[in-house]
Formats: structure tokens, sequence, C-alpha cells
């Protein structure tokens, strides 16, 4: 999943609750997020209206994957997506060739873009880029909690944005600045897997982007019962099942969902 942020970050004073928060990023005012689709993305549904009011009997694609995870968000955060396309700010889901998120409500240009084929859970991590969340294992603590492999430490130190490589290295994976308010989240729908090859599949190298430290693996086994009832993939740092309890609680609070 390549995520190309249009802001970085997110600013909170919030309680000890929040997982963490970064500089820049805004909030969705008492957590009604707007958004509207590309009249395409219906169509291949075969949708008769223009909002998710029915997408349980939609065909399966983009659309129906991107109703599904607003649904979920809704569910655990208690957030709301509200249809409308007049708003500057309303978040566009469209087609392309990779699947990204902008980072919490920006003034214009919001969006999530869903490419052909992708899973479920890549675009539910996306629909949490958009509610404000960054990645879990780019917060300033996270050597504490996992090791990154020497091949990826030395493309942070040397690349530039002149290859495609280098682009997604320094966009995904340098530590940002964030103040941390709980443990870190192994369990976080928002962390990367361990294993990235499908990014680069011409360098095997990817297949292990890092290991869990001593510290790392005590947090994700105090945080794996959660999903208990799930297959065991999602106990998995970096799982792409379900919204973690964390990710949900700083969804609620840094978007001002009452109740």
């Amino acid at each position: 999943m390549r995520v190309w942020v249009l802001a970085l970050g997110l600013l909170w004073a919030g309680t000890a609750h929040a997982a963490a928060v970064m500089d820049g990023v805004r909030p969705w005012s008492g957590g009604a997020v707007p958004y509207h689709f590309e009249p395409a993305l219906l169509q291949q549904a075969g949708a008769k209206e223009a909002d998710c009011g029915e997408w349980s009997r939609w065909r399966a694609g983009p659309a129906k994957q991107a109703c599904q995870a607003m649904a979920e968000w809704e569910r655990v955060s208690g957030v709301r997506f509200v249809p409308d396309a007049k708003r500057l700010d309303s978040v566009s889901i469209v087609r392309g060739s990779a699947t990204t998120g902008t980072m919490g409500r920006l003034p214009a240009g919001n969006r999530v873009t869903i490419e052909p084929g992708v899973t479920y859970g890549s675009v539910l991590h996306e629909f949490g880029h958009v509610l404000g969340l960054m990645h879990e294992h780019q917060r300033p603590d996270r050597d504490d909690y996992l090791r990154l492999e020497p091949f990826l430490t030395a493309l942070l130190q040397r690349c530039t944005f002149l290859t495609e490589v280098c682009r997604d290295v320094r966009l995904a994976f340098p530590k940002v600045g964030v103040r941390a308010r709980t443990d870190y989240d192994p369990c976080s729908l928002m962390h990367y897997l361990a294993n990235q090859a499908p990014r680069h599949p011409q360098d095997k190298r990817w297949a292990r982007i890092f290991s869990l430290t001593d510290k790392g693996q005590a947090r994700l086994k105090a945080c794996q019962g959660q999903f208990a009832a799930l297959p065991a993939r999602c106990r998995k740092v970096g799982q792409k099942c379900a919204v973690s309890k964390l990710d949900a609680e700083l969804v609620r609070r840094f978007n001002g969902v009452v109740g």
C-alpha cells in the first residue's frame, strides 16, 4: 500500500488515550466527513443511488469496498460519513493505479483512490488516514519496538525522490514528529506488515523489512487478544483485518465524537 499523503501529521493535546499525534493534520469537526463517488465507480457497482445507502446490494468492487470501510469506521469510532458532493472539502472516492488516501481534513483535495483488485483491508487502512491516523511504524519511538532491515535503513539515509523506490521509502518509512500517548500498537491497522514484497517484487529484500524487538513482541502479545475470534493472520503485526481499539479511540477523540 503506497500512501502519498498531501498533509503530514496531526496536533491534538488530548488525554493519554490517544496513541500518537502529529503536527499539521486537521480533524473533521464533530466527526462528520463529507464524501462523494466518481460516477464511473457507481456505474461499475450497479448503484442506483449516489451514496452508500444500499451498498450491500452492489456488485463487488472499489465502491462497495469503500462503503464497507466507511461503515466499519462509523461502527467502531462513531464518526459519520455524510454524502455531500458540493462541499469543497468533500472526500472524493475515485479509481486509480494505486490505493492511497489523504490524511485528515484538508480545505480541498481530500481523496481516496482505489486500484482494481485491491484487498478490503487496504481500503480500510486508507480511510484511517482520511480520519487522521498516521502510520504506526513511523512514530519516533519505533526503534524501541522494531528493527528495520539494514537495506531499508541505508535507503532512508541516501534515497532521493528520483526513483519510485526512493519516493516510496521517503514517504512511508521515515520517523515523524509525534507525541506518543499510549504504548506502541503493533496491532494497529495503520502498521505495515514485515513482508512488503509486493511493493517492489524485483527486489527480494522487501520480503522482510523489519523484525520486532523484545519490547515489540511483548506489545504484540498484549494486544493480540482483541482479535482472538479472527484468523491467525489477523493477530500478526501489520494486520489488515480490523481496526484496533487504540485506532478507534484515537479517531473518536481526535475528531471530537461525542457519546
